[in-house]
């Protein structure tokens, strides 16, 4: 039995200069917790439509995703705002501290070897992913980092702050 989320780091523009939108698909065993699995990854310079499409698309592949993490910045908000009566479970997050202080809170489950990576062979993404990792926080992209870290913060805290969900 696995719990599987969906973790989404959205961005503005689809152009060239643009950062990434980035949407992965993690699993966490419910008998080993600690472990954690990326299943999939999608990672594009999208449109607003195009990012839609992609959390459409993700969605239908992994219908077991119930819980879809999407930072509550950039187009995010208003992707869950298009989305929420079609798509289940789109929880807004808004992410506490900067970005290092997000990695470095879930770098103990990295250097533990609790998190698991597909083999390059099903899943060409691996390097781009690998090579972020290696040069944050001073290379150009952290997107898949963003979305990594709000993956794995969920998994190691159970829940977010959603007090402001409640009004």
């Amino acid at each position: 039995m696995f719990d599987y989320l969906q973790s989404w780091d959205c961005a503005f523009k689809g152009v060239e200069t643009s950062d990434y939108v980035v949407g992965q698909v993690w699993a966490r065993s419910k008998s080993s917790p600690a472990n954690r699995y990326l299943l999939d990854q999608v990672r594009g310079r999208f449109t607003f439509t195009e990012t839609i499409e992609a959390m459409r698309q993700l969605s239908y592949k992994w219908p077991q995703t119930t819980r879809k993490l999407v930072e509550d910045k950039a187009n995010g908000t208003a992707v869950m705002e298009v989305l929420k009566k079609e798509i289940v479970g789109l929880v807004p997050v808004d992410p506490e501290g900067g970005k290092i202080d997000r990695a470095l809170a879930i770098t103990p489950v990295a250097e533990a070897r609790n998190i698991y990576l597909p083999d390059a062979s099903v899943a060409p993404w691996v390097h781009d992913y690998v090579e972020e990792f290696a040069s944050f926080p001073n290379g150009v992209h952290d997107d898949q980092v963003d979305a990594t870290t709000q993956a794995n913060t969920y998994y190691n805290n159970g829940v977010f702050d959603i007090s402001s969900l409640i009004s």
